[in-house]
């Protein structure tokens, strides 16, 4: 099998490293962004497989991302992460995203939850 890539999005550096560590431990290519506009942009220029990202963010938030990402067509699993939203959920799950996950989360439970949605 192929490396599977992730995009994972935060604007916390610690998250990030805490992401790429744990995913790479895995098997996993990571690429990283700071905010949703650097994110899209990275996803147009590279092959994606998952998309992990903060909702809340300066310099373009996670919902605003998917909705770019979605509007290319796109299938890639999206898992969004936040502490507090100014979304509901109604309004998370109508993007058709995978999973909003809730901090603190469990980093081994979001990682199992990646692999076996991109992996399957």
């Amino acid at each position: 099998m192929s490396e599977k890539v992730i995009l994972c999005v935060d604007d916390e550096a610690d998250i990030l490293e805490l992401f790429r560590d744990e995913f790479e431990e895995c098997g996993f290519k990571v690429l990283e962004a700071s905010n949703g506009k650097e994110a899209l942009d990275i996803f147009n220029s590279n092959h994606v497989d998952c998309v992990v990202s903060d909702i809340r963010m300066p310099g373009g938030d996670g919902v605003e991302l998917v909705k770019n990402i979605k509007s290319t067509g796109s299938e890639v699993p999206i898992f969004l992460v936040t502490g507090f939203s100014d979304y509901t959920s109604q309004e998370l799950s109508g993007l058709g995203i995978n999973a909003v996950i809730f901090k603190p989360f469990d980093l081994e439970e979001v990682v199992n939850m990646v692999e076996e949605t991109v992996k399957s």
